[in-house]
């Protein structure tokens, strides 16, 4: 079982070997996926990086190219996971590829030159039925001399033919016949350009409906045929096309992957990071390709800068996504997903807490979670919703049956604690505490955190520092009892755990460089208003932090008042809540509760997550460890 709070044990790797074995290491790396790789910071690398692995990036990128243009072309649909084989031979795959093309290539410049003389026929069939629909033969339009004869279409047909103008018109639909004499015609030519008129007279030919439509037949004959050779040629090319994407797509990552090394005359050199847990593994691969021709050399001790893995038990999983959407703890912090488990799902049950309501978010949330499992996200993304949802869901079933709610209705179950729309101070007194105390525990962490990282003065002295832990912790504790027994703080309290914390506070710039070696402060003046400003502020932001818990109990006294006005709206429908229109009324009620309620109370309880909680501790610079990996599925080929 995992250890809470504590990340993964990142150390950095560096391993040399023969260059003759980069592939086969890579491929093999990236299976097992357990180095997360480096750029080398030489200045020089791109200089130092091996020729021949530019040229092979080239041929890849053109491989890669041409299978898309075929793939495109023969509708084929793409693997997106990877084949792990080794590459065959680059040469002859090209040469396979390329030649594909070409007859692919030269089957659609066929096929595009007949498409091309079927829509050429088909224009010509339509003039010629035009013309027989005005009786118009036209062979002897090509022998008219005397008279100058045009034919097309037009865009306008709302014209009748003018009469008695020196020239004469016959239309059909859009397609129109003139016939005028040599002086006349300019006259046609000007009224038929005012209706939108397009020449169609050069393409008139002397033929036969029955022979343009033998050609037209004939032709797309010989479409069909070239249709039917590219789909014998996608149905015996496919599972090839397919296999050789997803290798020279896994090959291509490879590449990308190779050119983060350096490389001698004769040797590779990778760096990277490797969780120790995976030392032997990786040991086993580079003994099983290399032999003994390899050195790999593992850091003893943990690498500040590393990369960073969290390891939490499978139920603290899902709120690693609320983390890392605040950003990946450094290695100088711990990881705060065990806190923001409790703290987030408390916040939720607490404004939302309705017994029958909340089963039904963990019946969502397990849903997801399945749908999730099928997708292969189990444990990222729609799977972590899922997980959130579920535990939200229970806690909000359990405060429900604290509440005395179910379904919205307070009065079918008895409630264990209180119900918060009779007792509204009761309830904002609990949730300012409940604030005040997650605000302790994020100073606490924050102290830890110093402590760890020997930062002695922020630890002790500083804004979030233990003097102001105590002096924090102090005035809450102080107005609790004085709330309950009206009893005031004594002088010796007030100067041990009020005076004396800010004393060290306002010292800081003394006590600092005296004790731990701290930078001095750079004038008296300067350092006296800058510790006044920030009293006021610390002082300010603590009181503002802690109020603004109090939407904890004013968002469940939302969640009280609509279920109150879902229930006076059925009643108002039918007093005995009997009726089909009053269970509609109900039901509809607590769908609307279920969805928007529970929307509202996720975003707030994320906004006093982060900016109440995280805020006091957190600072997520960290950078995810993400090992070098390939997808894989089993080659067939």
């Amino acid at each position: 079982m995992a250890t809470m709070f504590v990340k993964s044990d990142i150390r950095k790797v560096s391993i040399a070997l023969e260059k003759v074995f980069c592939h086969d290491v890579y491929l093999e790396l990236g299976k097992a996926g357990v180095v997360h790789l480096a750029r080398s910071t030489d200045s020089s690398h791109d200089t130092m990086m091996d020729a021949g692995i530019k040229e092979e990036e080239t041929r890849c990128s053109e491989i890669l190219s041409g299978i898309e243009y075929l793939l495109q072309a023969l509708s084929i649909e793409p693997v997106e996971s990877i084949v792990l084989e080794k590459i065959r031979n680059t040469v002859r795959d090209n040469e396979y590829v390329s030649n594909t093309r070409k007859k692919i290539e030269r089957v659609q410049r066929l096929r595009s030159r007949i498409q091309e003389a079927v829509g050429f026929i088909t224009e010509r069939r339509a003039h010629l039925e035009a013309l027989n629909r005005m009786s118009i033969n036209p062979g002897t339009i090509k022998e008219a001399r005397l008279i100058t004869t045009v034919f097309g279409v037009v865009e306008n047909t709302d014209w009748e033919a003018p009469v008695q103008e020196g020239f004469t018109l016959a239309r059909t639909g859009n397609y129109v016949f003139g016939a005028a004499l040599p002086a006349d015609l300019s006259r046609m030519n000007t009224f038929l350009k005012g209706h939108g008129f397009i020449d169609k007279s050069e393409g008139l030919i002397e033929a036969s409906a029955e022979s343009l439509i033998f050609r037209e037949n004939t032709l797309r004959h010989r479409l069909e045929v070239l249709d039917r050779y590219l789909n014998g040629l996608r149905d015996g090319e496919s599972l090839t096309l397919v296999t050789l994407y997803s290798i020279y797509t896994g090959y291509d990552e490879v590449l990308k992957a190779l050119k983060m090394s350096l490389f001698s005359s004769r040797a590779m050199f990778i760096t990277g990071w490797i969780d120790i847990r995976d030392r032997k593994r990786l040991f086993s691969i580079l003994q099983e390709l290399c032999g003994d021709k390899f050195i790999a050399l593992i850091a003893e001790k943990r690498d500040p800068d590393a990369p960073v893995r969290l390891i939490n038990m499978r139920f603290l999983n899902p709120f690693e996504l609320l983390v890392k959407a605040m950003g990946m703890p450094a290695n100088s912090e711990i990881d705060p997903t065990p806190l923001t488990a409790v703290t987030f799902v408390l916040m939720f049950g607490l404004m939302f807490g309705d017994l029958g309501q909340g089963l039904v978010l963990a019946l969502v949330g397990m849903i997801l979670r399945a749908i999730a499992k099928k997708k292969g996200e189990y444990r990222e993304g729609l799977g972590q919703i899922g997980g959130i949802l579920v535990f939200c869901g229970l806690s909000a079933a359990l405060c429900g049956v604290l509440y005395g709610s179910i379904f919205s209705n307070e009065h079918i179950i008895p409630a264990l604690w209180f119900h918060p729309i009779e007792h509204t101070m009761r309830l904002f007194s609990i949730t300012i505490l409940m604030g005040a105390l997650f605000i302790v525990s994020g100073l606490c962490v924050n102290v830890y955190n110093n402590l760890m990282n020997s930062n002695y003065t922020e630890a002790l002295l500083g804004k979030k520092s233990l003097a102001v832990l105590i002096l924090y912790t102090a005035i809450v504790l102080f107005a609790v009892r004085y709330s309950r027994t009206a009893e005031n703080p004594s002088l010796w309290e007030t100067s041990v755990f009020i005076l004396l914390p800010l004393a060290f506070f306002s010292l800081r710039g003394v006590l600092g460089p005296i004790l731990f070696d701290d930078h001095k402060p750079h004038s008296s003046t300067e350092y006296i208003i800058e510790t006044t400003v920030e009293i006021l502020e610390i002082g300010l932001s603590m009181l503002a932090n802690t109020i603004s818990f109090i939407r904890v109990g004013a968002f469940a006294l939302s969640h009280a008042g609509l279920s109150i006005v879902t229930y006076t709206l059925a009643g108002i429908i039918d007093p005995e809540m009997k009726s089909v229109g009053a269970i509609i009324a109900i039901v509809m009620g607590n769908i609307f509760i279920i969805g928007f309620e529970g929307f509202v109370c996720g975003i707030q309880s994320v906004r006093l997550e982060y900016y109440e909680f995280f805020s006091k501790f957190f600072k997520g610079d960290g950078v995810a460890f993400t090992p070098f990996t390939l997808k894989a599925r089993t080659s067939e080929v």
